[in-house]
Protein backbone atom coordinates (compact mmCIF):
# COMPACT_ATOMS: atom_id res chain seq x y z
CA UNK A 1 0.00 0.00 0.00
CA UNK A 2 1.12 3.51 -1.17
CA UNK A 3 1.02 6.11 1.89
CA UNK A 4 -0.15 9.75 0.76
CA UNK A 5 2.73 12.04 -0.51
CA UNK A 6 5.50 9.33 -0.85
CA UNK A 7 5.19 9.58 -4.43
CA UNK A 8 4.29 13.06 -6.58
CA UNK A 9 1.18 11.41 -8.09
CA UNK A 10 -1.59 9.81 -6.85
CA UNK A 11 -4.03 7.06 -7.68
CA UNK A 12 -5.99 9.57 -9.72
CA UNK A 13 -3.23 10.57 -11.97
CA UNK A 14 -2.45 7.16 -12.98
CA UNK A 15 -6.07 6.73 -13.88
CA UNK A 16 -6.37 9.79 -16.36
CA UNK A 17 -3.07 8.09 -17.72
CA UNK A 18 -4.97 5.21 -17.87
CA UNK A 19 -7.60 7.07 -19.30
CA UNK A 20 -10.08 5.01 -17.47
CA UNK A 21 -13.69 6.57 -17.65
CA UNK A 22 -14.59 7.93 -14.24
CA UNK A 23 -18.70 7.39 -13.79
CA UNK A 24 -18.98 8.67 -10.06
CA UNK A 25 -17.27 10.54 -7.83
CA UNK A 26 -17.37 10.68 -4.15
CA UNK A 27 -15.81 12.42 -0.97
CA UNK A 28 -13.01 10.13 -0.35
CA UNK A 29 -13.06 7.90 -3.63
CA UNK A 30 -14.21 7.68 -7.25
CA UNK A 31 -15.39 4.93 -9.68
CA UNK A 32 -14.17 4.32 -13.36
CA UNK A 33 -14.91 1.63 -15.83
CA UNK A 34 -13.47 -1.89 -14.70
CA UNK A 35 -11.57 -2.93 -17.43
CA UNK A 36 -11.12 -6.70 -15.64
CA UNK A 37 -15.16 -7.33 -15.95
CA UNK A 38 -16.97 -8.45 -18.54
CA UNK A 39 -19.36 -6.04 -18.23
CA UNK A 40 -16.97 -2.77 -16.75
CA UNK A 41 -19.24 0.25 -16.41
CA UNK A 42 -18.36 2.23 -13.37
CA UNK A 43 -17.21 -0.75 -11.28
CA UNK A 44 -13.86 -0.07 -10.30
CA UNK A 45 -13.61 1.80 -6.67
CA UNK A 46 -10.15 4.27 -6.53
CA UNK A 47 -9.44 5.16 -3.29
CA UNK A 48 -8.28 8.62 -2.89
CA UNK A 49 -7.00 8.29 0.78
CA UNK A 50 -5.00 5.02 0.34
CA UNK A 51 -3.83 5.09 -3.05
CA UNK A 52 -5.52 1.48 -3.38
CA UNK A 53 -8.20 -0.06 -6.20
CA UNK A 54 -10.70 -2.65 -5.72
CA UNK A 55 -13.52 -3.65 -8.06
CA UNK A 56 -16.91 -4.98 -5.93
CA UNK A 57 -18.21 -7.30 -8.94
CA UNK A 58 -14.87 -9.26 -10.09
CA UNK A 59 -12.91 -9.08 -7.11
CA UNK A 60 -9.48 -7.57 -8.59
CA UNK A 61 -7.74 -5.38 -6.70
CA UNK A 62 -4.61 -4.06 -5.34
CA UNK A 63 -2.40 -0.55 -4.77
CA UNK A 64 -1.90 1.92 -7.62
CA UNK A 65 1.45 1.27 -8.97
CA UNK A 66 -0.12 -2.87 -9.13
CA UNK A 67 -3.34 -1.36 -11.29
CA UNK A 68 -0.67 0.30 -14.02
CA UNK A 69 1.75 -2.73 -14.46
CA UNK A 70 -1.30 -5.11 -14.98
CA UNK A 71 -2.96 -3.33 -17.95
CA UNK A 72 0.71 -2.41 -19.43
CA UNK A 73 1.55 -6.00 -18.70
CA UNK A 74 4.73 -5.23 -16.89
CA UNK A 75 5.90 -5.39 -13.12
CA UNK A 76 5.45 -3.54 -10.60
CA UNK A 77 9.29 -2.52 -10.26
CA UNK A 78 9.19 -1.53 -14.16
CA UNK A 79 5.55 0.15 -13.31
CA UNK A 80 7.12 2.44 -10.47
CA UNK A 81 9.74 3.17 -12.88
CA UNK A 82 7.61 4.26 -15.47
CA UNK A 83 5.22 6.37 -13.84
CA UNK A 84 7.73 7.86 -11.76
CA UNK A 85 9.41 9.02 -15.23
CA UNK A 86 6.39 10.05 -16.68
CA UNK A 87 4.73 12.01 -13.90
CA UNK A 88 7.43 13.25 -12.38
CA UNK A 89 7.97 15.05 -15.28
CA UNK A 90 4.41 15.96 -16.39
CA UNK A 91 4.56 13.89 -19.28
CA UNK A 92 2.04 13.18 -21.14
CA UNK A 93 1.75 9.21 -21.65
CA UNK A 94 1.87 7.59 -25.46
CA UNK A 95 -2.06 6.87 -26.52
CA UNK A 96 -3.34 3.51 -24.60
CA UNK A 97 -6.03 1.52 -26.21
CA UNK A 98 -8.63 2.12 -23.77
CA UNK A 99 -11.58 4.14 -23.59
CA UNK A 100 -11.88 8.12 -22.83
CA UNK A 101 -11.80 9.48 -19.65
CA UNK A 102 -13.35 12.65 -18.04
CA UNK A 103 -10.63 14.74 -16.67
CA UNK A 104 -9.50 13.98 -13.43
CA UNK A 105 -8.40 16.80 -11.24
CA UNK A 106 -5.30 16.46 -9.17
CA UNK A 107 -6.76 17.50 -6.05
CA UNK A 108 -10.00 17.14 -4.66
CA UNK A 109 -12.14 19.14 -1.91
CA UNK A 110 -12.68 17.01 0.93
CA UNK A 111 -16.89 16.99 1.70
CA UNK A 112 -16.55 16.92 5.83
CA UNK A 113 -18.58 14.00 7.25
CA UNK A 114 -20.26 13.04 10.06
CA UNK A 115 -19.04 9.91 12.65
CA UNK A 116 -21.11 6.96 11.78
CA UNK A 117 -23.91 7.08 14.41
CA UNK A 118 -23.86 4.35 17.38
CA UNK A 119 -26.27 1.20 15.86
CA UNK A 120 -29.10 1.47 18.53
CA UNK A 121 -29.27 5.31 17.57
CA UNK A 122 -29.02 4.51 13.50
CA UNK A 123 -31.89 1.64 13.63
CA UNK A 124 -34.12 4.02 16.08
CA UNK A 125 -33.43 6.86 13.41
CA UNK A 126 -34.35 4.45 10.15
CA UNK A 127 -37.38 2.87 11.83
CA UNK A 128 -39.13 6.47 12.88
CA UNK A 129 -38.20 7.51 9.52
CA UNK A 130 -40.22 4.21 7.57
CA UNK A 131 -43.08 4.93 10.04
CA UNK A 132 -43.56 8.62 8.18
CA UNK A 133 -43.33 6.89 4.33
CA UNK A 134 -46.31 5.17 2.78
CA UNK A 135 -46.36 2.77 0.07
CA UNK A 136 -47.95 4.07 -3.20
CA UNK A 137 -50.06 2.08 -5.00
CA UNK A 138 -48.09 1.63 -7.74
CA UNK A 139 -45.31 0.58 -5.82
CA UNK A 140 -47.62 -2.02 -3.90
CA UNK A 141 -48.67 -3.42 -6.89
CA UNK A 142 -45.27 -4.30 -8.43
CA UNK A 143 -44.74 -5.67 -5.05
CA UNK A 144 -47.75 -8.42 -5.46
CA UNK A 145 -48.51 -8.23 -8.91
CA UNK A 146 -44.53 -8.94 -9.67
CA UNK A 147 -42.19 -9.90 -6.96
CA UNK A 148 -44.85 -11.94 -5.24
CA UNK A 149 -45.35 -10.99 -2.14
CA UNK A 150 -48.52 -10.21 0.36
CA UNK A 151 -49.82 -7.59 1.86
CA UNK A 152 -48.40 -8.80 4.97
CA UNK A 153 -44.95 -10.08 3.66
CA UNK A 154 -44.61 -6.27 2.33
CA UNK A 155 -45.15 -4.72 6.05
CA UNK A 156 -42.77 -7.40 7.42
CA UNK A 157 -40.10 -6.58 5.49
CA UNK A 158 -40.88 -2.76 6.16
CA UNK A 159 -40.77 -1.86 2.24
CA UNK A 160 -41.81 2.19 1.82
CA UNK A 161 -41.74 4.54 -1.19
CA UNK A 162 -39.69 7.50 -0.85
CA UNK A 163 -40.65 10.51 -0.26
CA UNK A 164 -41.07 13.66 -2.46
CA UNK A 165 -38.23 15.83 -2.79
CA UNK A 166 -40.48 18.81 -0.72
CA UNK A 167 -40.38 16.63 2.35
CA UNK A 168 -36.54 16.66 2.23
CA UNK A 169 -36.39 19.27 5.40
CA UNK A 170 -40.03 18.14 7.08
CA UNK A 171 -38.86 15.10 7.62
CA UNK A 172 -35.49 15.50 9.60
CA UNK A 173 -37.58 17.96 11.44
CA UNK A 174 -39.77 15.72 12.64
CA UNK A 175 -37.45 12.87 13.05
CA UNK A 176 -35.74 15.38 15.90
CA UNK A 177 -38.52 16.24 17.64
CA UNK A 178 -39.38 12.76 17.90
CA UNK A 179 -35.91 12.58 19.96
CA UNK A 180 -33.77 10.51 16.82
CA UNK A 181 -30.58 11.48 16.60
CA UNK A 182 -30.11 12.77 12.20
CA UNK A 183 -25.95 13.57 12.28
CA UNK A 184 -24.12 10.42 11.73
CA UNK A 185 -26.92 8.26 10.02
CA UNK A 186 -26.70 7.35 6.31
CA UNK A 187 -29.39 8.81 4.21
CA UNK A 188 -28.97 12.72 6.00
CA UNK A 189 -26.96 15.90 5.63
CA UNK A 190 -26.68 19.59 6.08
CA UNK A 191 -27.82 21.37 2.80
CA UNK A 192 -26.75 24.61 1.17
CA UNK A 193 -29.05 26.65 3.59
CA UNK A 194 -27.41 25.04 6.61
CA UNK A 195 -30.28 22.53 7.42
CA UNK A 196 -30.87 19.13 8.28
CA UNK A 197 -31.79 17.09 4.74
CA UNK A 198 -33.07 13.74 4.08
CA UNK A 199 -31.20 12.64 0.83
CA UNK A 200 -34.93 12.07 -1.49
CA UNK A 201 -35.04 13.09 -5.06
CA UNK A 202 -36.65 12.72 -7.88
CA UNK A 203 -33.75 11.10 -9.39
CA UNK A 204 -33.37 8.42 -6.99
CA UNK A 205 -37.05 7.96 -6.08
CA UNK A 206 -37.93 4.23 -5.68
CA UNK A 207 -39.01 1.63 -2.84
CA UNK A 208 -36.72 2.02 0.00
CA UNK A 209 -35.44 -1.16 1.26
CA UNK A 210 -34.67 -1.84 4.97
CA UNK A 211 -30.98 -3.54 5.90
CA UNK A 212 -30.86 -5.20 9.10
CA UNK A 213 -27.93 -7.11 11.04
CA UNK A 214 -28.10 -10.09 12.84
CA UNK A 215 -29.87 -8.26 15.48
CA UNK A 216 -32.80 -7.33 13.82
CA UNK A 217 -31.37 -3.69 14.01
CA UNK A 218 -31.68 -1.23 10.66
CA UNK A 219 -28.05 -0.42 9.95
CA UNK A 220 -28.84 1.67 6.29
CA UNK A 221 -31.30 0.63 3.44
CA UNK A 222 -31.14 0.20 -0.28
CA UNK A 223 -33.76 2.24 -3.24
CA UNK A 224 -34.81 0.03 -5.80
CA UNK A 225 -35.05 3.06 -8.93
CA UNK A 226 -38.46 3.40 -10.33
CA UNK A 227 -36.23 4.32 -13.49
CA UNK A 228 -32.26 3.10 -13.71
CA UNK A 229 -29.82 4.99 -13.83
CA UNK A 230 -27.86 5.10 -17.45
CA UNK A 231 -24.68 6.85 -18.71
CA UNK A 232 -25.43 8.41 -22.28
CA UNK A 233 -22.55 5.82 -23.49
CA UNK A 234 -23.65 3.34 -22.13
CA UNK A 235 -24.72 0.39 -24.03
CA UNK A 236 -28.50 0.49 -25.04
CA UNK A 237 -29.17 -3.27 -23.92
CA UNK A 238 -27.95 -2.43 -20.62
CA UNK A 239 -30.68 -2.52 -17.77
CA UNK A 240 -28.46 0.56 -16.00
CA UNK A 241 -27.98 0.54 -12.52
CA UNK A 242 -31.54 -0.77 -10.85
CA UNK A 243 -30.43 0.04 -6.79
CA UNK A 244 -28.37 2.56 -4.96
CA UNK A 245 -27.80 2.68 -1.60
CA UNK A 246 -29.25 5.47 0.77
CA UNK A 247 -26.52 7.48 1.59
CA UNK A 248 -24.60 10.81 1.69
CA UNK A 249 -21.45 9.91 1.56
CA UNK A 250 -20.58 13.01 -1.09
CA UNK A 251 -22.73 15.55 1.37
CA UNK A 252 -21.62 17.73 4.25
CA UNK A 253 -21.78 16.51 6.80
CA UNK A 254 -23.33 12.98 5.57
CA UNK A 255 -22.19 9.55 6.01
CA UNK A 256 -21.70 6.32 3.96
CA UNK A 257 -24.10 3.65 4.34
CA UNK A 258 -20.88 1.89 3.60
CA UNK A 259 -22.12 -2.30 2.14
CA UNK A 260 -23.77 -4.05 4.69
CA UNK A 261 -24.73 -7.50 4.91
CA UNK A 262 -28.75 -7.58 5.38
CA UNK A 263 -29.43 -10.46 7.67
CA UNK A 264 -33.18 -11.77 7.79
CA UNK A 265 -34.58 -15.09 9.07
CA UNK A 266 -33.29 -16.77 12.39
CA UNK A 267 -30.33 -15.58 13.77
CA UNK A 268 -29.80 -18.96 15.04
CA UNK A 269 -30.78 -20.78 12.62
CA UNK A 270 -28.52 -24.04 11.39
CA UNK A 271 -28.57 -23.55 7.80
CA UNK A 272 -28.50 -19.78 6.55
CA UNK A 273 -28.72 -18.89 2.16
CA UNK A 274 -26.56 -16.38 0.92
CA UNK A 275 -27.73 -14.51 -2.31
CA UNK A 276 -27.06 -11.11 -3.61
CA UNK A 277 -29.50 -8.11 -3.00
CA UNK A 278 -31.59 -7.05 0.11
CA UNK A 279 -34.58 -7.39 -1.68
CA UNK A 280 -34.00 -10.92 -3.05
CA UNK A 281 -33.25 -11.92 0.08
CA UNK A 282 -36.44 -10.68 2.00
CA UNK A 283 -38.57 -12.19 -1.24
CA UNK A 284 -36.46 -15.35 -0.92
CA UNK A 285 -37.03 -15.14 2.78
CA UNK A 286 -40.77 -15.20 2.53
CA UNK A 287 -41.33 -17.55 -0.09
CA UNK A 288 -38.62 -20.18 1.14
CA UNK A 289 -39.08 -19.71 4.82
CA UNK A 290 -35.78 -19.98 5.04
CA UNK A 291 -32.95 -17.65 6.66
CA UNK A 292 -31.33 -15.79 4.34
CA UNK A 293 -28.21 -13.16 4.43
CA UNK A 294 -27.33 -10.98 1.26
CA UNK A 295 -24.28 -9.03 -0.02
CA UNK A 296 -24.21 -6.42 -2.42
CA UNK A 297 -22.04 -7.82 -4.92
CA UNK A 298 -21.08 -11.56 -5.47
CA UNK A 299 -17.54 -10.61 -4.54
CA UNK A 300 -18.09 -7.79 -1.67
CA UNK A 301 -18.15 -10.67 0.93
CA UNK A 302 -15.96 -8.07 3.31
CA UNK A 303 -19.24 -7.72 5.51
CA UNK A 304 -19.42 -11.25 6.25
CA UNK A 305 -16.19 -11.88 7.55
CA UNK A 306 -17.60 -9.87 10.62
CA UNK A 307 -21.07 -11.74 10.91
CA UNK A 308 -20.20 -14.97 9.98
CA UNK A 309 -17.82 -15.80 14.04
CA UNK A 310 -21.23 -14.49 15.31
CA UNK A 311 -23.73 -17.10 13.33
CA UNK A 312 -21.19 -19.81 14.00
CA UNK A 313 -20.93 -19.32 17.60
CA UNK A 314 -24.95 -19.13 17.50
CA UNK A 315 -25.08 -22.84 15.96
CA UNK A 316 -25.59 -22.10 12.34
CA UNK A 317 -23.04 -25.14 10.83
CA UNK A 318 -23.89 -24.21 6.85
CA UNK A 319 -24.29 -21.81 4.00
CA UNK A 320 -26.00 -22.21 0.87
CA UNK A 321 -25.03 -20.41 -1.50
CA UNK A 322 -27.78 -19.06 -3.41
CA UNK A 323 -26.08 -16.44 -6.33
CA UNK A 324 -27.78 -15.78 -9.17
CA UNK A 325 -27.55 -18.82 -12.11
CA UNK A 326 -25.43 -16.27 -14.00
CA UNK A 327 -22.66 -18.32 -11.75
CA UNK A 328 -22.26 -20.35 -14.52
CA UNK A 329 -21.81 -18.23 -16.99
CA UNK A 330 -19.86 -15.24 -15.22
CA UNK A 331 -16.71 -16.16 -14.05
CA UNK A 332 -16.85 -12.96 -11.67
CA UNK A 333 -20.03 -13.85 -9.89
CA UNK A 334 -18.76 -17.59 -10.04
CA UNK A 335 -15.55 -16.82 -8.33
CA UNK A 336 -17.44 -14.80 -5.74
CA UNK A 337 -19.09 -18.25 -4.91
CA UNK A 338 -15.93 -19.91 -4.56
CA UNK A 339 -14.92 -17.10 -1.85
CA UNK A 340 -17.96 -18.12 -0.19
CA UNK A 341 -16.64 -21.43 0.18
CA UNK A 342 -13.47 -20.76 1.74
CA UNK A 343 -14.75 -18.63 4.50
CA UNK A 344 -17.09 -20.85 5.36
CA UNK A 345 -14.70 -23.52 5.83
CA UNK A 346 -12.09 -20.96 7.92
CA UNK A 347 -15.02 -20.37 10.23
CA UNK A 348 -16.01 -24.11 10.48
CA UNK A 349 -18.63 -24.15 8.40
CA UNK A 350 -19.88 -26.56 5.38
CA UNK A 351 -20.87 -24.74 2.43
CA UNK A 352 -23.70 -25.99 -0.22
CA UNK A 353 -24.85 -24.59 -3.70
CA UNK A 354 -27.90 -23.91 -4.67
CA UNK A 355 -29.14 -24.40 -8.03
CA UNK A 356 -32.83 -24.44 -9.76
CA UNK A 357 -34.73 -24.52 -12.73
CA UNK A 358 -32.67 -22.09 -15.03
CA UNK A 359 -34.74 -20.52 -16.80
CA UNK A 360 -35.16 -17.97 -13.78
CA UNK A 361 -32.27 -16.34 -13.19
CA UNK A 362 -32.66 -15.54 -8.92
CA UNK A 363 -33.69 -17.65 -6.26
CA UNK A 364 -36.13 -14.98 -5.77
CA UNK A 365 -37.57 -15.00 -9.27
CA UNK A 366 -37.95 -19.11 -9.52
CA UNK A 367 -39.83 -19.05 -6.09
CA UNK A 368 -42.19 -16.63 -7.18
CA UNK A 369 -42.58 -19.18 -10.86
CA UNK A 370 -43.23 -22.57 -8.55
CA UNK A 371 -45.83 -20.12 -6.50
CA UNK A 372 -47.89 -18.81 -9.40
CA UNK A 373 -47.65 -22.17 -11.12
CA UNK A 374 -49.57 -23.95 -7.54
CA UNK A 375 -51.77 -21.00 -7.63
CA UNK A 376 -52.87 -21.68 -11.23
CA UNK A 377 -52.89 -25.59 -11.01
CA UNK A 378 -56.34 -26.82 -12.04
CA UNK A 379 -57.45 -23.35 -13.62
CA UNK A 380 -56.54 -24.47 -17.23
CA UNK A 381 -58.95 -26.54 -19.02
CA UNK A 382 -58.76 -30.17 -19.05
CA UNK A 383 -57.56 -31.89 -22.41
CA UNK A 384 -60.12 -33.82 -23.64
CA UNK A 385 -59.98 -37.86 -23.73
CA UNK A 386 -59.07 -37.80 -27.83
CA UNK A 387 -56.12 -35.09 -26.81
CA UNK A 388 -54.92 -37.33 -23.88
CA UNK A 389 -54.75 -40.50 -25.94
CA UNK A 390 -53.44 -39.13 -29.12
CA UNK A 391 -50.49 -37.37 -26.87
CA UNK A 392 -49.95 -40.94 -25.07
CA UNK A 393 -50.79 -38.92 -21.82
CA UNK A 394 -53.59 -41.78 -21.07
CA UNK A 395 -54.53 -45.47 -21.86
CA UNK A 396 -57.87 -46.44 -24.38
CA UNK A 397 -59.47 -47.67 -21.30
CA UNK A 398 -60.11 -44.06 -19.81
CA UNK A 399 -62.80 -43.44 -22.01
CA UNK A 400 -65.03 -45.58 -19.76
CA UNK A 401 -64.46 -43.25 -17.35
CA UNK A 402 -64.69 -40.01 -19.63
CA UNK A 403 -68.16 -41.45 -20.42
CA UNK A 404 -69.51 -42.14 -16.92
CA UNK A 405 -68.28 -38.51 -15.95
CA UNK A 406 -70.30 -37.09 -18.73
CA UNK A 407 -73.28 -39.29 -17.60
CA UNK A 408 -72.92 -38.15 -14.29
CA UNK A 409 -73.22 -34.12 -15.36
CA UNK A 410 -70.11 -33.52 -16.60
CA UNK A 411 -69.43 -31.11 -19.89
CA UNK A 412 -73.10 -29.61 -18.90
CA UNK A 413 -74.86 -28.69 -22.99
CA UNK A 414 -72.17 -31.00 -24.26
CA UNK A 415 -72.86 -34.00 -26.34
CA UNK A 416 -70.71 -37.24 -25.30
CA UNK A 417 -68.71 -36.80 -28.58
CA UNK A 418 -67.88 -33.13 -28.08
CA UNK A 419 -67.25 -33.89 -24.48
CA UNK A 420 -65.01 -36.63 -25.81
CA UNK A 421 -62.97 -34.44 -28.35
CA UNK A 422 -64.26 -36.74 -31.26
CA UNK A 423 -65.42 -35.97 -34.68
CA UNK A 424 -68.92 -37.30 -35.66
CA UNK A 425 -67.18 -40.25 -37.76
CA UNK A 426 -64.90 -41.06 -35.22
CA UNK A 427 -68.05 -41.01 -32.64
CA UNK A 428 -70.36 -43.41 -35.09
CA UNK A 429 -67.49 -45.09 -34.92
CA UNK A 430 -67.40 -45.26 -30.88
CA UNK A 431 -71.13 -46.13 -30.83
CA UNK A 432 -70.43 -49.57 -32.96
CA UNK A 433 -67.54 -50.73 -31.25
CA UNK A 434 -64.52 -49.60 -28.71
CA UNK A 435 -62.21 -50.79 -31.00
CA UNK A 436 -63.04 -49.41 -33.91
CA UNK A 437 -62.74 -46.38 -32.90
CA UNK A 438 -59.34 -46.72 -31.26
CA UNK A 439 -58.15 -48.18 -34.27
CA UNK A 440 -58.93 -44.94 -36.05
CA UNK A 441 -56.99 -42.53 -33.24
CA UNK A 442 -53.94 -44.91 -33.36
CA UNK A 443 -53.84 -43.99 -37.09
CA UNK A 444 -53.32 -40.33 -35.41
CA UNK A 445 -50.58 -40.57 -33.34
CA UNK A 446 -47.09 -41.92 -33.67
CA UNK A 447 -43.67 -42.87 -31.13
CA UNK A 448 -41.30 -39.28 -31.09
CA UNK A 449 -37.90 -40.62 -30.02
CA UNK A 450 -35.61 -37.70 -28.95
CA UNK A 451 -32.49 -36.71 -26.97
CA UNK A 452 -31.79 -34.05 -24.25
CA UNK A 453 -28.52 -32.29 -24.50
CA UNK A 454 -27.15 -29.83 -21.67
CA UNK A 455 -23.76 -28.11 -20.96
CA UNK A 456 -21.46 -30.24 -18.63
CA UNK A 457 -20.38 -28.04 -15.53
CA UNK A 458 -18.56 -31.02 -13.92
CA UNK A 459 -15.18 -29.02 -14.65
CA UNK A 460 -15.89 -26.14 -12.34
CA UNK A 461 -15.47 -23.65 -15.49
CA UNK A 462 -18.47 -21.47 -16.74
CA UNK A 463 -19.72 -21.14 -19.97
CA UNK A 464 -20.33 -17.65 -21.42
CA UNK A 465 -23.52 -18.57 -23.03
CA UNK A 466 -24.85 -20.71 -20.36
CA UNK A 467 -28.58 -20.53 -20.20
CA UNK A 468 -28.50 -17.59 -22.37
CA UNK A 469 -30.37 -17.54 -25.86
CA UNK A 470 -29.00 -17.80 -29.07
CA UNK A 471 -27.82 -14.50 -29.81
CA UNK A 472 -25.61 -14.92 -26.72
CA UNK A 473 -24.08 -18.06 -28.81
CA UNK A 474 -23.03 -16.49 -31.78
CA UNK A 475 -21.94 -13.09 -29.77
CA UNK A 476 -19.68 -15.50 -27.87
CA UNK A 477 -18.03 -16.46 -31.36
CA UNK A 478 -19.91 -20.13 -31.83
CA UNK A 479 -21.21 -20.94 -35.40
CA UNK A 480 -22.89 -23.82 -33.63
CA UNK A 481 -23.65 -25.41 -30.33
CA UNK A 482 -19.92 -26.67 -29.50
CA UNK A 483 -20.80 -30.11 -28.32
CA UNK A 484 -17.90 -30.72 -26.83
CA UNK A 485 -19.38 -28.48 -24.02
CA UNK A 486 -22.15 -30.76 -23.49
CA UNK A 487 -23.94 -34.02 -22.27
CA UNK A 488 -26.45 -36.56 -23.47
CA UNK A 489 -28.77 -36.45 -20.31
CA UNK A 490 -31.56 -37.75 -21.04
CA UNK A 491 -33.13 -40.37 -24.39
CA UNK A 492 -36.39 -40.95 -24.52
CA UNK A 493 -39.75 -41.29 -26.07
CA UNK A 494 -43.11 -39.56 -26.43
CA UNK A 495 -46.66 -40.71 -28.04
CA UNK A 496 -47.38 -37.48 -30.14
CA UNK A 497 -50.21 -36.59 -32.56
CA UNK A 498 -49.25 -37.33 -35.86
CA UNK A 499 -50.29 -33.29 -36.97
CA UNK A 500 -48.49 -31.93 -34.05
CA UNK A 501 -45.88 -29.61 -35.41
CA UNK A 502 -42.42 -29.39 -35.30
CA UNK A 503 -42.48 -26.60 -32.51
CA UNK A 504 -45.20 -28.21 -30.73
CA UNK A 505 -43.37 -31.18 -30.06
CA UNK A 506 -40.16 -29.15 -28.90
CA UNK A 507 -42.79 -27.03 -26.08
CA UNK A 508 -44.02 -30.34 -25.16
CA UNK A 509 -40.62 -31.48 -24.12
CA UNK A 510 -40.07 -28.33 -22.67
CA UNK A 511 -43.25 -28.28 -20.55
CA UNK A 512 -42.76 -32.02 -19.72
CA UNK A 513 -38.87 -31.21 -18.46
CA UNK A 514 -39.51 -28.47 -16.14
CA UNK A 515 -39.64 -28.46 -11.98
CA UNK A 516 -41.65 -31.40 -11.64
CA UNK A 517 -39.04 -33.85 -13.94
CA UNK A 518 -40.38 -37.40 -14.71
CA UNK A 519 -38.31 -40.37 -12.47
CA UNK A 520 -35.06 -41.42 -13.51
CA UNK A 521 -34.31 -38.09 -15.62
CA UNK A 522 -30.83 -36.94 -14.78
CA UNK A 523 -30.57 -33.60 -15.85
CA UNK A 524 -31.72 -30.16 -15.12
CA UNK A 525 -34.98 -28.34 -16.19
CA UNK A 526 -35.37 -27.45 -19.96
CA UNK A 527 -33.93 -23.99 -20.53
CA UNK A 528 -32.18 -21.69 -23.29
CA UNK A 529 -28.42 -23.05 -23.88
CA UNK A 530 -30.09 -26.80 -23.92
CA UNK A 531 -30.26 -28.89 -27.14
CA UNK A 532 -32.70 -31.18 -28.59
CA UNK A 533 -32.46 -33.82 -30.88
CA UNK A 534 -35.44 -35.35 -32.43
CA UNK A 535 -34.75 -38.24 -34.72
CA UNK A 536 -36.41 -41.17 -36.50
CA UNK A 537 -35.00 -43.66 -38.90
CA UNK A 538 -34.49 -41.36 -41.22
CA UNK A 539 -33.03 -38.32 -40.44
CA UNK A 540 -31.66 -36.17 -36.93
CA UNK A 541 -32.63 -32.92 -36.31
CA UNK A 542 -30.94 -30.47 -33.97
CA UNK A 543 -32.79 -27.56 -31.81
CA UNK A 544 -31.01 -24.77 -29.62
CA UNK A 545 -33.36 -23.60 -26.63
CA UNK A 546 -33.58 -19.94 -27.15
CA UNK A 547 -35.28 -17.23 -25.17
CA UNK A 548 -39.26 -18.17 -25.99
CA UNK A 549 -38.69 -20.76 -28.79
CA UNK A 550 -36.80 -23.34 -30.29
CA UNK A 551 -34.14 -22.76 -33.23
CA UNK A 552 -32.59 -25.41 -35.19
CA UNK A 553 -28.71 -25.36 -35.53
CA UNK A 554 -26.12 -27.85 -36.55
CA UNK A 555 -24.82 -30.21 -33.96
CA UNK A 556 -22.03 -32.71 -33.66
CA UNK A 557 -23.22 -35.28 -30.75
CA UNK A 558 -20.08 -37.99 -30.86
CA UNK A 559 -18.14 -35.21 -29.54
CA UNK A 560 -20.88 -34.99 -26.19
CA UNK A 561 -19.89 -36.79 -23.15
CA UNK A 562 -21.97 -39.74 -22.71
CA UNK A 563 -24.89 -40.18 -19.87
CA UNK A 564 -22.76 -41.43 -16.96
CA UNK A 565 -24.13 -41.28 -13.24
CA UNK A 566 -21.86 -39.05 -12.54
CA UNK A 567 -23.76 -36.15 -14.75
CA UNK A 568 -26.63 -36.09 -11.74
CA UNK A 569 -27.74 -32.69 -11.45
CA UNK A 570 -25.03 -31.19 -13.90
CA UNK A 571 -24.90 -27.66 -12.84
CA UNK A 572 -23.76 -29.23 -9.41
CA UNK A 573 -24.44 -28.20 -5.80
CA UNK A 574 -27.81 -28.91 -3.82
CA UNK A 575 -30.63 -28.80 -6.47
CA UNK A 576 -33.79 -26.75 -5.35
Amino acid sequence: MCGLGEYPFTILDIAAILRLPVRRELSDSVYVDCPFCQKRKGKLNLNIRKDVWRCNRCGESGHMFQLYARLRNISVDEAKLELIDLLGQDIAMPSIELPQAKTVAKERPNVEQSPLAEPEEIDKTMRALLSLLTLTEAHRKHLRDVRGLTDEQIEYLGLKSTASYKQCYHIPQKLMAQGCKIEGVPGFYIGKKGRWMVNFGTRTAGILVPVRNVDGLIQGAQIRLDIPIKDDDDDPEDEGTKYIWFSTSTKYKGASSGSPVNFIGDPCARVVYVTEGCLKAGIAHCLMERTFLSVQGANNLSGLKAVLPRLRENGTEELIEAHDMDKFSNDAVALGASKLYLLARQHGMKCQSLTWNPNYKGVDDWRIALKRKAQSAGDEGKMNFKGLFLSGRCDFGHIRDCAEAWHDGAGPGETLGDFLGLTAPEYAAYCRSDRELMELLEKQRHVQSFRIYQLDFSNGQTKPFAFQGIKVLLDEGYKQPPAAEYCLVHEGQMIIPTAQTEAETLGRIFEDFNDDLPAGYRGRSVAPSDVIELFDSVERRYFYCDKGKFVKVRFSPALARSMTEDTDGQAGGRNG
